[in-house]
């Protein structure tokens, strides 16, 4: 065996490595807010997941909770909209534009300022839209995009 498979071979290990974790630390996290949003049986991490990996998917769940609770309503159907635009659509059109705000108003009056996390709901109860501040720390952030850059050539295959 010469060095560069030795080398593959351990980028592989630690491609499905941080693979397994993530989907452990997703699957906890999903768990756990499921468990909260219906006041389910507390939920157990893997022993698999170290504890800073553990805090940040409850921290994440905190915010995901708090979100959840706090709803912003606004009278606009998204589906509706998604069907009377294109990807082509640059909304430099101001014709077009104008169109589609009288088909599709922005569902709100004024400006709403939001400051802790929630979620936006269309008419027909759809969540379209989380607002999560703080959600992650810094160093979480930086742990992902370490970790998805790994994941990169295993996910560009799927």
């Amino acid at each position: 065996m010469n060095v560069s498979s030795t080398c593959d071979i351990e980028i592989k290990l630690w491609r499905t490595w941080a693979l397994a974790v993530t989907h452990g630390a997703c699957e906890y996290t999903e768990q756990k807010f499921n468990a909260e949003k219906t006041g389910g049986d507390p939920v157990i991490p893997s022993p698999h997941l170290d504890t800073d990996l553990v805090m940040a998917c409850d921290r994440l769940v905190n915010r995901l909770i708090k979100a959840y609770k706090n709803p912003i309503w606004m009278e606009i159907d998204i589906a509706r909209y998604r069907k009377l635009i294109s990807p082509k659509d640059t909304g430099h059109n101001e014709e077009k534009e104008e169109k589609l705000l009288k088909g599709c108003p922005p569902g709100h009056e004024g400006t709403k300022v939001v400051d802790k996390p929630a979620t936006v709901i269309n008419v027909t109860g759809a969540i379209i839209a989380w607002y999560l501040p703080d959600a992650l720390t810094d160093t979480t952030q930086k742990e992902i995009w370490a970790a998805s850059e790994l994941l990169t050539p295993t996910l560009e295959k799927v």
